[in-house]
């Protein structure tokens, strides 16, 4: 007997002390043994940033993507085929060339990765004038062609926010227009440079997680009732196209329908608030599009003698990464600690039950 009731002591002590660790809560963490989330880059259409270039491209945006253990960065330099697509949770567009648009093949990838519930990133540009710091160099002259995103969402049969894009039929050429605020430029010899707060987004939505300040230089988006609008100009922003290959309209004037007609249906105007980032759901997909591809590069700001990069600037990279984290929110699930926590209470019933029916029949 005395040897039964040391094992019976010694059992209770052992039940005893596995009720109290299964009281004790433990931390999980989310991304143990999960593959990472895949994230393309597509080179293949004559983007304006190279995602290899550090100091005029996206290399630094991608890398710190890269380096997070929640994201896989991959460049795709070839035509896009389902394959390339078959293991992609978000696909970024960004600032493709008018000149190499998507064919009816790539479209058809495209759209069948966003009916397997991928995600799609679409990042355009602002037209620039010759007033720009950048108008030296020849591949941003034609910078802001954001018709080449604006065909792919018609392609694809998505409705919803657009560009806002102007065709002269003299030129034949279709003209991005960019946001202008002169109260709140960083510098008035350039007012497309602009440093936005908190008032100008919805700071309820996870994009916009932790972010306080941002600096931009962007196009804008239509209809100017965009309902999936997350971010806006202020009050005294506005849009303007350019009004021929070398100029901007004449910003200093604010109701840029002196410089073609109709444009209240294409783009903003002064105190309408203009828009430049939105995100949506569309069927399974979620997407984010974004007037502004520059402002994550490693470009120096757009103001003469400048020596800060965009990347560097405010929280502009955060808003990159929380983005993307908003457009793969779905695919990432922590390992729950449910069924762990059932195996062990379970195996605490049993030993208990066990226990109490061997002492009564002993």
């Amino acid at each position: 007997m005395p040897s039964f009731r040391r094992a019976s002591t010694t059992i209770s002590v052992i039940i005893a002390v596995m009720i109290l660790l299964s009281c004790f809560q433990v931390t999980v963490k989310a991304q143990a043994d999960l593959d990472p989330i895949v994230v393309l880059y597509d080179a293949e259409h004559s983007p304006q940033f190279s995602p290899t270039d550090e100091d005029e491209g996206l290399k630094l945006m991608l890398d710190m993507v890269n380096a997070s253990t929640r994201y896989l960065v991959k460049i795709n330099e070839d035509p896009i085929r389902n394959n390339t697509l078959s293991d992609v949770d978000v696909l970024i567009i960004a600032s493709p060339d008018r000149s190499n648009e998507f064919t009816a093949s790539e479209v058809a990838a495209i759209d069948e990765m966003m009916n397997n519930g991928s995600s799609l990133l679409l990042l355009g540009d602002p037209s620039i004038g010759q007033n720009s710091s950048y108008w030296n160099d020849p591949q941003f002259q034609d910078l802001g062609e954001t018709i080449a995103i604006n065909r792919l969402l018609d392609s694809l049969n998505i409705t919803g926010p657009r560009f806002s894009v102007l065709y002269d039929e003299d030129d034949d050429v279709y003209r991005g227009d960019a946001m202008f605020d002169l109260n709140q430029t960083l510098n008035e010899t350039a007012p497309w440079v602009i440093g936005m707060d908190s008032s100008t987004w919805d700071a309820t939505h996870p994009i916009f997680r932790n972010i306080n300040e941002l600096v931009l230089m962007t196009a804008t988006l239509k209809p100017l009732s965009l309902v999936s609008s997350i971010a806006k100009g202020y009050e005294t922003s506005f849009a303007q196209y350019k009004i021929n290959d070398l100029n901007m309209g004449n910003y200093t004037y604010l109701n840029q329908t002196l410089y073609a007609e109709n444009l209240l249906s294409y783009s903003a105007i002064n105190g309408s608030f203009p828009s430049w980032l939105s995100a949506f759901e569309y069927n399974k997909t979620r997407i984010v599009m974004s007037g502004s591809t520059i402002m994550f590069s490693g470009r120096t700001l757009d103001i003469e003698g400048s020596e800060s990069q965009w990347f560097y600037t405010a929280d502009n990279s955060r808003l990159f990464m929380n983005m993307l984290d908003w457009l793969s929110e779905e695919f990432v699930e922590a390992p729950s600690a449910i069924i762990p926590m059932l195996i062990i209470s379970s195996v605490i019933l049993v030993v208990g039950v066990s226990f109490y029916i061997l002492k009564k029949t002993r």
